[in-house]
C-alpha cells in the first residue's frame, strides 16, 4: 500500500514535457521580466545620476 502511494507521488511530482507552443510561451515570459528588470534598474541609475547633482547645484 505505503509502496503503491509512493509511486502516485513520484508519477505526479514527474513533469511532462512542455510543447513547443507551451516552451515558446514560457521563454517570451522569462525574456520579458528580463528585460524589464533590466530596462527598470536602468532607468533607476540614469535617474539617480541626474537627480544627485541636479540637487547638489540648488544647496
Amino acid at each position: 500500500m505505503l509502496r503503491l502511494f509512493k509511486r502516485q507521488l513520484e508519477i505526479i511530482k514527474m513533469k511532462r514535457p512542455l510543447k513547443n507552443n507551451q516552451r515558446r510561451k514560457q521563454l517570451n515570459r522569462q525574456h520579458h521580466k528580463m528585460t524589464s528588470r533590466r530596462q527598470s534598474h536602468f532607468n533607476q541609475t540614469i535617474t539617480e545620476l541626474y537627480e544627485i547633482p541636479a540637487n547638489s547645484q540648488i544647496i
